[in-house]
């Protein structure tokens, strides 16, 4: 009793320090990331991301679901999950005759959950991503080379919990708070080592809560099939930021930096806008064989401040992902005959609009996904990998950023039964 005791600190442990990690570790590597708030992430784990990250009509009581908080209620007796995720991000950029491929490896997210009343009232915490920015950009003339970088992002801590309220109806809330700092540098250096160079350096510190809600109805079409919606919806909302501009001068002799001066230019406090969102999600399942669903959402983006700044061009977004599972002989006593296949495609506007020869365009995301699980036969603790392929831009404008990614994310989820009470007989 006491080495499982033991075995089940140390497991917090390591969930815990996994999750202190992904706070100094970023995965973006895209120029997309220069625009808006960057790589903003949808809050689910690598089990949805296989199938097109469908998550809103998806309830499993062995996942841990942050997309819709109304499934934490599903969560079983006596169970707790530890999940961690990461992920490998490879992306292939092009904008008229440049190009540059690029990859990055880090933590995603860390969470856990439990039950406080078995099958009826369940709940996650979680250190997640909202957005990330990673990106590095120049261009030269002969007198002159300009260079342009941005690095950082918002970490949240969550918090979800899901309560069934009668058979097959499930409401739920997320509350996270915000926190973290994006940085981004422009700086325009001299060729003439006479000449004084110049850098421009913006620090966002943000932090503040988000909130959002959500529902799930089951409805059972036979004992091991049932049908399962979902809507979430978070209204428009705002963080606090603290913004610290600076310049400095300074000149480079023999590959060594110089500088002339310093200046904090201005420090302001103000409040940046967070879209509102609506989500609806349909799927199918049969237990321990297969499942499918699609999912759709809005953003609306109208009048919203990001940092001070409006984009005057975007009102609305959607997305549009559909995706499932099949497992060939769940009770085979052959590991491959376990192994489910996970397949998805999702579609996605981006809050982004290119100008070129006068056109303009809405920048998108395409992209499709395929994964799997290995799960160990006597319990419910698993491995899982799903690769994203895809591209973002427009076509339509032919010398406009446009870029080709492959995503490999990967996942560990334990599941642990706590709370019993050893009997002696």
């Amino acid at each position: 009793m006491f080495q499982k005791r033991n075995k089940r600190h140390s497991i917090l442990i390591l969930c815990l320090l996994c999750g202190m990690q992904l706070m100094a570790q970023r995965q973006t590597s895209s120029p997309f990331s220069r625009y808006g708030y960057g790589d903003l992430f949808s809050n689910t784990t690598v089990y949805n991301q296989a199938m097109g990250n469908i998550a809103i009509g998806v309830s499993n009581p062995t996942q841990i679901n942050f997309a819709n908080p109304a499934s934490q209620a599903t969560i079983k007796k006596e169970t707790f999950l530890f999940s961690v995720n990461a992920g490998v991000n490879l992306r292939h950029t092009q904008e008229g005759d440049n190009s540059a491929t690029l990859t990055r490896v880090g933590f995603e997210s860390f969470s856990m959950a439990f039950p406080i009343i078995a099958n009826r009232w369940g709940a996650a915490i979680g250190c997640l991503p909202f957005n990330s920015v990673g990106y590095s950009m120049s261009s030269s003339t002969e007198n002159v080379k300009y260079t342009y970088n941005g690095d950082g992002g918002v970490n949240q801590f969550a918090l979800s919990t899901g309560i069934r309220i009668f058979k097959g109806l499930s409401l739920g809330a997320n509350v996270g708070y915000l926190f973290g700092t994006t940085y981004y540098t422009a700086e325009n250096e001299f060729s003439d080592a006479t000449a004084f160079s110049t850098r421009k350096e913006l620090e966002y510190k943000t932090h503040g809560f988000i909130w959002n809600l959500g529902l799930q109805y089951k409805y059972d079409i036979k004992e091991d099939q049932s049908l399962t919606v979902g809507l979430t919806y978070r209204s428009a909302q705002s963080a606090s930021y603290k913004e610290i501009t600076s310049l400095t001068s300074y000149f480079i002799s023999t590959y060594t930096e110089y500088q002339k001066d310093t200046a904090v230019m201005c420090t302001l406090e103000s409040e940046t806008d967070i879209p509102s969102e609506f989500c609806i999600g349909v799927s199918y399942a049969s237990e321990n064989k297969c499942l499918f669903g699609v999912d759709f959402g809005m953003k609306n983006w109208s009048d919203v401040s990001i940092y001070g700044k409006k984009d005057a061009d975007l009102e609305q977004t959607k997305f549009v992902r559909v995706g499932g599972e099949w497992i060939p002989n769940y009770r085979s006593s052959k590991l491959i005959s376990r192994i489910p296949l996970r397949l998805g495609f999702h579609y996605e506007d981006l809050p982004i609009v290119f100008e070129s020869n006068g056109e303009f365009a809405q920048a998108k995301e395409i992209g499709f996904s395929l994964g799997t699980r290995i799960k160990s036969k006597h319990n419910q603790n698993s491995m899982a990998i799903a690769f994203d392929f895809g591209t973002r831009g427009n076509k339509s404008l032919a010398s406009s950023l446009h870029e080709t990614y492959m995503l490999a994310k990967f996942n560990v989820t334990l599941q642990e039964v706590w709370f019993i009470k050893r009997k002696i007989n």
